[in-house]
């Protein structure tokens, strides 16, 4: 009898890391295009090995700067092992981009006319295990945070089919998610010179991603998806630069809504 056939090998890593779970830190930070690796199974897509470092394969610097700050917060971290090209894991299962043909003017000829049983298996095998993590990782932040955030790491490309993109930090977020936002950008802003995006270079609304929608809407988490210019952060010192920057910026929006929560409640018992 014929093996199944499997998408990941014996010398492929899992779909994911997850780290510091036994944190009682009130937020978790999540990084879904942290990775360039493509499963051995699938060669490299049929792209030459330079496209692999381009943007389109992953978010350049973003998985270090997720890294850096849930280390600052004793955060829980979830960071994807698999390029978006594999399968984009902030999409939905009918969005034509989940596993896209072309990305940004390249063709991807390992994804042209996937037959059901090798989309269903790139699903299988490295989407829902993500999301099953991710998930657990929220429901064990909503039993201990009185006020549980996510924060989603994601870098952009300085410029686009020939337009220059000028912001440093752009905030990705929809009107359930507004407060956190305008107290983000108020932290932000405390720093002369950057530019801050408001649902830009993308919405979030077109189309919501996935987390959002599963964990931001869906349960109510508050919830960030924080992009940063991919040039502000190509090295260890930038990285750094842009860790420290979000958070001081999210360190003061969870202190002023401390402080708006226990004044609330001094003024409902007086």
């Amino acid at each position: 009898m014929e093996t199944e056939k499997t998408l990941l090998a014996e010398n492929d890593p899992a779909p994911f890391e997850a780290r510091n779970l036994d944190s009682r830190a009130p937020l978790i930070v999540c990084c879904d295009h942290a990775s360039n690796r493509i499963p051995e199974s699938l060669g490299r897509l049929g792209l030459p090995r330079e496209a692999l470092e381009m943007h389109i394969a992953q978010d350049i610097g973003a998985r270090q700067v997720a890294e850096l700050l849930a280390q600052k917060f004793n955060a829980p971290l979830l960071l994807a092992n698999y390029s978006r090209l594999v399968i984009d894991l902030n999409r939905h299962l009918g969005d034509p981009t989940l596993i896209a043909e072309e990305s940004d003017g390249v063709a991807i000829p390992g994804n042209a006319a996937l037959s059901h049983a090798e989309r269903a298996r790139r699903i299988a095998e490295i989407f829902l295990p993500y999301h099953r993590c991710y998930a657990g990782m929220v429901d064990a932040l909503q039993a201990r945070a009185a006020r549980p955030i996510i924060i989603a790491l994601h870098s952009f490309s300085p410029e686009m089919r020939g337009e220059k993109r000028p912001w440093d930090f752009g905030l990705m977020w929809d009107e359930l998610h507004a407060e956190l936002a305008r107290a983000l950008t108020a932290g932000l802003r405390r720093h002369p010179g950057l530019c801050i995006g408001q649902n830009q270079p993308y919405h979030a609304r077109d189309p919501l991603g996935y987390a959002m929608t599963e964990y931001g809407q869906a349960r109510g988490v508050e919830m960030a998806l924080i992009e940063v210019r991919q040039d502000r952060i190509l090295d260890a010192r930038g990285r750094e630069w842009a860790a420290e920057i979000l958070h001081r910026a999210l360190s003061e929006a969870m202190e002023d809504a401390a402080e708006d929560a226990a004044a609330g409640a001094a003024r409902r018992a007086g």
